[in-house]
């Protein structure tokens, strides 16, 4: 525990000048805060700190996806390999920090540590998650946390924690905006009232992972010094622009450090980590008072991303350097210095004994060795006002529509769907069995009915289905028993070929030949969980062209977009899915329309002719389309079929009796 060896002098002088603490648990983004309480609040016994977890990821692998897509391993191990072992060492630090003068203050002494109230929960308050990859959201590390420990998470890292049933209070971090810029409003009853807990996001960023995690709190116990401190935590980096919102904040917030990397990190065109010249910019647009190096450990790296993964290591002082060289060529002044290079104070040391009061500039924190360096030089964000050739630019997206003409769910349903989704995120895929493979090569799928669907569904031969449904009946999907495609084996990134997925459906009677009620039929694919009482695209992990207006969705609960004219009865169609191993290559954590991680088009055929075609990785409308998750080649895919009102409709997964004979053996 050299960590922790010799900081009980610092926790006790920190707890009497009301400092916090940081501490890096390993040389990668997993950290411990620890804000001594202010001086009247009421805390447990024998505890002089709140400690806040940060992004824990202690030891063992993390997966993204599949191990052969991406496996990591820490290079260093952590200063603690348990969240036990923790426990143990912040116990004999609070105990230290309750010695009555700084000499009494020396090595742990375990036979006298203090009462603790609430011991089973050990010394941790709060667990805050900045991330829903696994190297953030570590699931091995948290689920040794206690259940009874509040978990406070970005919305799709919260919604997976909740999934695991293991938490029982896991609340999603609040934003902090324009219409949200007061940090006391981002403290529920959870937490104390002098904390608070907000994110900082980049609305250009789906996924947003040039993020921000917000920490402010107010410790201090003169009134001369009511103005609350935060702690900006940005594991990959946040653009410099968009911290200038906290120029909003109302009381001010006097930022005290800026956790930030120095490393620019690349996979395809996807820039992931922000690195050194991010990091200075964004410095100085919060006025930090410390930058503090994270996510800049060079782990050990297995899987198919690894082989694109490019990195360029920078200093401060090479990003100084750089910026004088490029202002004296173009005749500007130098911009102003993070710090004197030549004075010794300034060094990658970090400060000894609790940080100042005020300081004229910056601290420089240690940044843990690498021996990975590169000479590529990061590309800029994407301009696209420097584009002037258009046939570059990705293909426009198609306008869409808020409301369909026919088949429109209740609001009430689809609001039940969006919260079961977010209860309930995809499952990740698997390798599958030899049985199940052959059986789906073989088109032997069979259907499983959902409790909504009104009507009749039976077998008629191998790999055929006739399905019909009663008037009146409400919206229902229908999903295969098997995926059509497997994406652990299917993926061409793994098989190097192009893998394509296909069915056919003929509508043979709809509604109005049995009392002209509203009735149609969509095609499509979705990934799992999928919320059976929806029709197939209206939400996430699904695609599908509907019947009653021609009209594709993809995730899209609105009205869909324009694509080909409305099924009519007596016609035959088939909708497929052809994944090619891409242009580019892959992009971790990147949004698919920016790197698809697979080139995936949509097919559409009517009668065995080849109809209508679209990119899935199309440039997306920002304000309606909500990306393509689950559809990109990660997820497995099973066949849906969607009905409301009353249709007699077969379905063939034989591809020796399709009408569409232009696909492979």
């Amino acid at each position: 525990m050299q960590l922790f060896h010799g900081l009980g002098g610092l926790f006790h002088d920190a707890s009497q000048l009301s400092r916090p603490i940081l501490t890096h648990l390993n040389a990668d983004t997993s950290w411990l805060l620890s804000l001594p309480y202010p001086g009247a609040e009421p805390h447990p016994r024998g505890r002089k700190f709140f400690h806040i977890l940060i992004d824990p990821w202690l030891q063992g692998p993390q997966t993204d996806l599949a191990s052969w897509f991406s496996q990591q391993w820490h290079a260093t191990a952590s200063s603690v390999q348990t969240i036990s072992e923790l426990n143990t060492r912040l116990k004999e630090l609070e105990t230290l920090a309750s010695a009555p003068s700084a000499t009494d203050a020396g090595e742990p002494n375990t036979s006298s540590h203090a009462e603790y109230e609430s011991d089973a929960l050990g010394c941790i308050d709060i667990v805050v998650v900045s991330h829903e990859f696994t190297d953030h959201c570590n699931r091995a590390t948290l689920e040794e946390v206690s259940p009874d420990t509040p978990i406070f998470a970005t919305e799709a890292a919260a919604h997976l924690i909740s999934s695991w049933q293991h938490f029982r209070h896991v609340y999603p971090v609040a934003s902090f905006s324009k219409r949200s810029h007061d940090w006391r409003n981002t403290s529920p009853d959870a937490l104390p009232s002098w904390l608070g807990i907000s994110r900082i996001i980049t609305k250009r960023d789906a996924l947003h992972l040039h993020s921000a995690i917000l920490l402010t709190f107010n410790i201090r116990s003169s009134a001369q010094d009511e103005a609350p401190e935060g702690i900006i935590y940005s594991p990959h980096g946040i653009l410099a622009n968009d911290l200038e919102i906290l120029s909003l904040a109302s009381p001010r917030i006097n930022v005290l450090a800026l956790l930030h990397g120095l490393h620019h990190i690349k996979l395809g065109v996807r820039q992931l980590n922000l690195g050194a010249r991010n990091a200075l910019r964004a410095q100085r647009t919060c006025g930090a008072k410390y930058w503090v190096s994270t996510h800049d450990e060079v782990k050990k790296a297995g899987g198919i991303v690894s082989r694109f993964l490019k990195r360029k290591v920078w200093t401060v002082d090479e990003v100084l350097q750089d910026e004088s060289r490029k202002a004296q060529k173009n005749g500007a002044k130098p911009p102003p210095s993070y710090g004197n290079p030549k004075d010794e104070q300034s060094s990658y040391a970090a400060p000894s004994g609790p940080p100042p009061g005020n300081a004229d500039h910056p601290q420089r924190s240690h940044s843990p060795p690498n021996h990975l360096q590169t000479n590529i030089e990061p590309p800029p964000y994407h301009d696209w006002t420097v584009i002037e050739d258009t046939a570059l630019l990705p293909p426009p997206p198609s306008l869409g529509h808020k409301t369909s003409p026919s088949g429109n769910a209740s609001l009430s349903d689809a609001d039940r769907a969006h919260g079961w989704c977010r209860r309930y995120p995809l499952i990740q895929p698997r390798q599958p069995t030899p049985v199940q493979s052959d059986s789906v090569k073989n088109g032997q799928i069979q259907f499983v009915k959902p409790k909504e669907y009104q009507g009749t569904l039976s077998m008629i031969g191998t790999g055929r289905w006739l399905g019909s449904t009663v008037p009146g009946g409400k919206e229902a999907c229908v999903l295969s028993s098997l995926p059509c495609y497997f994406a652990v084996p299917d993926s061409p990134l793994v098989a190097e070929h192009k893998k394509i997925i296909y069915f056919e459906v003929k509508v043979k009677l709809y509604g109005q030949g049995r009392g002209g009620d509203a009735s149609s039929l969509a095609v499509g694919y979705c990934a799992v969980p999928y919320p059976t009482w929806r029709m197939p695209g209206w939400e996430r992990g699904s695609l599908a062209v509907h019947g009653d207006d021609g009209r594709r969705y993809v995730n899209d609960s609105w009205g869909g977009k324009d694509f080909t004219s409305a099924i009519k009865e007596g016609e035959t169609v088939g909708l497929g899915m052809e994944f090619s191993i891409p242009d580019a290559p892959p992009s971790y954590g990147s949004t698919p329309a920016q790197t698809p991680t697979v080139k995936v088009e949509v097919f559409f055929t009517r009668n065995g002719i080849r109809e209508a075609s679209w990119n899935l990785h199309e440039e997306l409308d920002a304000e309606n389309d909500l990306g393509v998750e689950g559809l990109d080649g990660q997820h497995d895919l099973y066949a849906a079929i969607g009905v409301f009102g009353g249709v007699d409709y077969e379905v063939n997964f034989d591809s020796q009796s399709h009408l569409w004979l232009d696909q492979p053996a």
